[in-house]
């Protein structure tokens, strides 16, 4: 999936980055509000919404915003996001295990799984499937 630096909302989701890892969430989930707010497509409303997901006290909103951001991705065309939906799953299968809906975390891990096949063999790729396979390990027990 490319990403055009010049994009307005990628600006902000990159700042809102810099900002999270700075050690200021808050103001982090502020700049990716704003991308939200001026996203003008599907790719720039996935974008926003999975990083809006990332700062979320309140496990539920940050479920709802996961599904956002899987609900954008679908509207885009496959191979420009093929590699991005095992994060996907396994944000939405973290979700509902926090929550403590077993049933549906499990159905994202799997989803999850399933979708690995698509990752890069890389450190992206191989991060993924670690949480994945740990939370099907959880999901075992």
């Amino acid at each position: 999936m490319l990403y055009d630096p010049a994009n307005p909302v990628v600006q902000l989701c990159v700042k809102g980055i810099e900002t999270e890892y700075s050690g200021d969430p808050e103001k982090a989930g502020d700049l990716y509000r704003q991308a939200w707010e001026q996203a003008t497509c599907s790719i720039e409303l996935f974008t926003a919404a999975h990083y809006l997901a990332r700062v979320q006290q309140d496990v539920g909103e940050g479920l709802r915003w996961n599904l956002v951001a899987l609900e954008q991705a679908k509207r885009i065309e496959e191979q420009d996001v093929a590699e991005v939906y095992p994060s996907l799953y396994l944000n939405v299968a973290s979700s509902y295990e926090k929550l403590g809906d077993i049933q549906r975390a499990k159905e994202y891990y799997s989803l999850a799984d399933t979708a690995t096949i698509a990752l890069p063999d890389d450190g992206y790729g191989n991060m993924i499937r670690k949480g994945i396979n740990a939370g099907l390990d959880r999901m075992e027990k």
